[in-house]
């Protein structure tokens, strides 16, 4: 009977409560011990936590609070390559969800800025070191040495998606970019590099008197200061996009860089190809001024006179094929040279938000200017090209209020 009680006891002593996992003693040293179960590897294998106590009831305790804490939190789903190596991870998920879905050009660009100052930053890292703390002083870092705005955003952009994708997968628990504080766009585009988004009223008469002896150079000026093409719109227009009689330039394609990469994320081919506009929003119906058309029959002239035959409006003079990107730069380049106008940062672009400048000088309606530029909203073109007006915009306004408060008694 007593060997019976003795069995019995012994029995019960090895029976687990709720909730305390896997509780056993080490015959070795008579300690404690317990395991949860806290996640499974890429394999399939589960990842253990060992738990050690000096009593039972220490230990179930310890299991519990763990069990509790996997059970709030979610298993953990751990990369089994080089422990979660922050590169690998996010190089992966930029080649299967970010890259298939980019232009070629953007993709291009957007992998220069993982490897240029992403991964230079925590390429090394185990995913859960790539705290706030160093995103944050890598951001601070940036805009101190006046790194690009549109830049920085767009790797913040970046960091904030790959990390939403690293919350779901449970490299991590939360998304460390939610906290990372940067400077509004606005205030740093106008603190950072300092360049000219438009030509100022002097320097605009300085390069206007220039072009004007210049018979191939004046047309793309000008077409580019009054209808705010884009460089790659002004490339892939064609002599039937051309309406002399409406006064009319239709824009419904543009010259797009095309990168292949291999597997490593290296560029091993590069062309240039007619296709579609940067945006749906940039097929669009241009009424232009006379200074265009009089600028492009002349062009008309001078290309019959000299025997180019292109279908593209402004093609290379030299073979009458596409212009390209290069060959576009080029020519301003020896252009800016020529007037010593280097201090300036005069590009293509510059011309295109001349254009939008000169609109607002004359108080034409933002969503007008958005339409003929092809934004597909009228707040991109406050908020991008406001700061560049001078002050008549406000004295304009200042006069108008004038008159208006001369209808009323005060």
């Amino acid at each position: 009977m007593s060997q019976m009680k003795l069995k019995e006891t012994k029995k019960k002593a090895g029976r687990r409560g709720n909730n305390e996992g896997s509780v056993y003693q080490r015959k070795s040293d008579g300690l404690w011990c317990g395991s949860v179960t806290t996640g499974y590897k890429t394999d399939g294998k589960p990842i253990r936590k060992t738990i050690y106590g000096k009593t039972r009831q220490e230990v179930a305790k310890k299991v519990a609070a763990k069990s509790g804490e996997v059970f709030e939190k979610g298993y953990t789903n751990e990369s089994a390559r080089e422990e979660r190596n922050f590169q690998i991870l996010m190089q992966e998920w930029f080649d299967l969800f970010n890259a298939p879905n980019i232009a070629s050009v953007t993709e291009f660009s957007r992998r220069n800025m993982l490897n240029n100052h992403i991964f230079k930053a925590f390429g090394m890292l185990d995913i859960q070191h790539v705290t706030l703390e160093r995103l944050q002083r890598f951001f601070n870092s940036k805009i101190k040495a006046g790194t690009a705005a549109d830049s920085v955003h767009k790797m913040k952009d970046m960091l904030k998606l790959f990390f939403k994708y690293a919350v779901r997968k449970k490299y991590i628990q939360e998304n460390p970019m939610d906290d990372v504080v940067i400077k509004c766009r606005v205030e740093y585009s106008e603190k950072g590099s300092g360049k000219k988004k438009a030509l100022r009223e002097e320097i605009r008469e300085q390069v206007f008197a220039g072009i004007a002896s210049n018979p191939i150079f004046k047309p793309k000026v000008l077409v580019f200061s009054f209808t705010g093409l884009r460089p790659q719109e002004l490339l892939a227009l064609e002599w039937r996009h051309v309406d002399f009689n409406r006064k009319s330039l239709t824009i419904e394609q543009a010259v797009n860089r095309e990168y292949d990469f291999d597997d490593m994320g290296n560029v091993t081919a590069k062309r240039e190809i007619v296709g579609e506009t940067k945006t749906p929003s940039g097929v669009r119906k241009i009424i232009s001024p006379d200074v265009v058309f009089n600028a492009l029959r002349e062009w008309q002239a001078y290309c019959k006179e000299h025997n180019i035959v292109s279908r593209f409006v402004f093609p290379s003079t030299k073979t009458g094929e596409k212009l390209t990107y290069s060959g576009l730069r080029s020519s301003l380049e020896r252009f800016i040279k020529r007037h010593g106008l280097e201090a300036e940062n005069i590009c293509w672009y510059t011309f295109r938000h001349t254009f939008a400048s000169m609109n607002m000088e004359e108080e034409v309606h933002a969503r007008i200017v958005a339409d003929m530029m092809g934004h597909k909203k009228a707040s991109l073109v406050y908020d991008i090209y406001s700061h560049v007006t001078d002050g008549s915009v406000y004295e304009k306004t200042a006069r108008t209020l004038d008159g208006v408060s001369k209808r009323y008694s005060f």
